[in-house]
């Protein structure tokens, strides 16, 4: 298992592996990198608590005895997939992973699962333009097509919250946020307070993942 680990140190992938238990037993140099946390902040916790990956609907993807796990473990092929997630440091990122599953180690009772991943956050963004344009496009051009099924029930969000989501979805944190716009970081925190209330969103990836797909900002 250390000659596995040796490779995994030199790989450019970030790389992390987690146990029966979905805890982490391994966090490479490049993990780190992508995500902030370093190994001795991320080894011996639970992957999903690390992650707390959602798809672009922004439903968890990671969670306790989540579906990818339950495939590896089962002996299923799994594909690689895209998730976005948070960086340490609340920076929002999109990650494409592929899983590993690692067998027949006499240190671990039962297999082990290496997730290689890169951030895939200007491809995803480049898609999202891209779809956004096609999805303008065939409105525009298609007359008998009906609107939203109801722009009331789209909340309202002022200018000013609109450009802290902005900022949000580019990865900057509070602070920086904060000298962006030229406002105290209480305040950047308290117009993310009250866009989580209007999206009635739970974290700010979620926020801005709604706020994508409703086209409250591009």
């Amino acid at each position: 298992m250390e000659n596995l680990f040796q490779m995994l140190a030199n790989a450019a992938d970030g790389a992390f592996v987690v146990n029966k238990n979905q805890i982490i037993v391994y966090w490479n140099q490049s993990a780190q990198k992508i995500l902030g946390y370093p190994p001795n902040k991320a080894i011996g916790r639970p992957c999903y608590e690390i992650l707390r990956g959602c798809n672009d609907k922004g439903q968890a993807i990671c969670r306790y005895n989540c579906r990818v796990a339950a495939a590896v473990f089962a002996g299923n092929p799994v594909n690689d997939y895209d998730l976005v997630t948070c960086t340490r440091s609340d920076q929002t990122r999109w990650i494409n992973i592929s899983i590993l599953a690692i067998s027949g180690n006499p240190d671990y009772s039962s297999p082990l699962i290496v997730h290689l991943f890169r951030d895939a956050t200007q491809s995803k963004q480049n898609e999202q333009i891209v779809h956004q344009m096609f999805h303008n496009t065939d409105q525009s051009t298609d007359v008998d097509s009906p609107g939203p099924s109801s722009l009331a029930e789209i909340p309202s969000l002022t200018k000013r919250e609109r450009e802290v989501l902005t900022l949000l979805r580019q990865g900057l944190t509070t602070a920086e946020i904060s000298e962006s716009l030229s406002i105290s970081p209480a305040t950047v925190r308290n117009h993310i307070q009250s866009i989580l209330h209007n999206l009635q969103a739970h974290s700010r990836l979620e926020a801005v993942v709604y706020a994508l797909e409703h086209r409250l900002i591009s």
